[in-house]
């Protein structure tokens, strides 16, 4: 089942603004033009050039990237798709991040008085002691935090309700579940055919300046993209053997020395992407064949059955 192969994960990074919204001034520029007290919001930069802080943005980016890397869309609040054996990594990688963003906070804790005094002359009179919070008071405006919950089910649904209705709810629940898996191998076909359309178009340029990452991004996630297939499709994995086949075997370097290879190569990553659209372009026609009346996910399919075991009995 599913719920044996992957689970919901979310990451909570919280970080101080270092942004006040200054009542006095938006009041004062709302009066002088005559306009409504509400008219304009003036919001003061508490810090500025704050370079530990910006790391603590930085870190924060990064720990976001590699966390949407190695899970799928599920959810607008947040939780993401998880396949069961990326756990134990996320764990670790997230314990690292959490060191490190840990001793980032005290680093930047350590320097944020010397912050406060450098800015006191750049606001000038906008100054305001009391917008700078005490150093234990700020420290609790940073974390983070992995949550992991497991997927829901209709057989998990127990509440007071009559049995139809029950069943009805569990249904929608299963729906939902289904849906979500669906958008999840989605966004894989996206990130694959994305991939491999800019090494065409990179490719094609015959003054194009590119980099390593230019093969290693293929590369990465044609190795990863099996293990986030929880909906086992196995077309995609078909696509990611031949992608890292016929497509990572040279280096951005090689490629970039030798015309004749780069042209070939070029051509090997256009044929995948036309067999890309080809696959696509049948099973969204075959899907709204099947079921016109259900809406299918951008370029692919929206129903994935095919690749999971089957919803739960009406």
């Amino acid at each position: 089942m599913i719920t044996e192969r992957a689970m919901l994960a979310v990451i909570h990074i919280s970080i101080w603004t270092a942004v006040k919204h200054d009542r006095k001034v938006s009041h004062d520029v709302a009066s002088q033009h005559g306009a409504h007290p509400g008219a304009g919001r003036y919001n003061k930069q508490l810090l500025m050039g704050a370079e530990k802080l910006e790391h603590l943005r930085t870190l924060a980016g990064q720990i976001r990237q590699y966390f949407y890397k190695i899970t799928l869309p599920w959810s607008d609040e947040g939780f993401r798709l998880l396949p069961a054996h990326l756990y134990f990594e996320l764990a670790e990688q997230m314990r690292e991040f959490e060191t490190g963003f840990s001793q980032g906070v005290e680093d930047f804790l350590a320097v944020y008085p010397s912050y406060i005094e450098q800015v006191r002359p750049e606001l000038n009179g906008l100054f305001r002691e009391e917008d700078y919070p005490a150093a234990d008071k700020l420290r609790e405006k940073f974390a983070v935090k992995l949550e992991v919950l497991p997927i829901p089910t209709g057989e998990d649904f127990r509440v007071n309700l009559s049995a139809e209705e029950q069943t009805r709810v569990a249904r929608e629940i299963d729906r939902n579940v289904r849906e979500s898996l669906a958008r999840g191998t989605d966004d894989l076909w996206k990130r694959l055919r994305e991939v491999v359309s800019h090494m065409v178009d990179r490719l094609n340029e015959p003054d194009s300046r590119f980099h390593a990452s230019l093969v290693t991004n293929v590369f990465d996630l044609v190795d990863l993209l099996p293990r986030l297939n929880v909906n086992q499709d196995g077309e995609l994995n078909r696509f990611a053997a031949q992608i890292k086949e016929r497509l990572c075997n040279y280096s951005a370097r090689d490629l970039k020395r030798n015309e004749i290879l780069r042209v070939a190569t070029a051509s090997e990553a256009a044929e995948i992407v036309a067999a890309m659209d080809e696959v696509l372009h049948d099973r969204k026609a075959k899907a709204s064949t099947e079921d016109p009346d259900t809406p299918t996910a951008e370029d692919i399919i929206s129903h994935m059955s095919a690749y999971m075991e089957a919803p739960a009995a009406a």
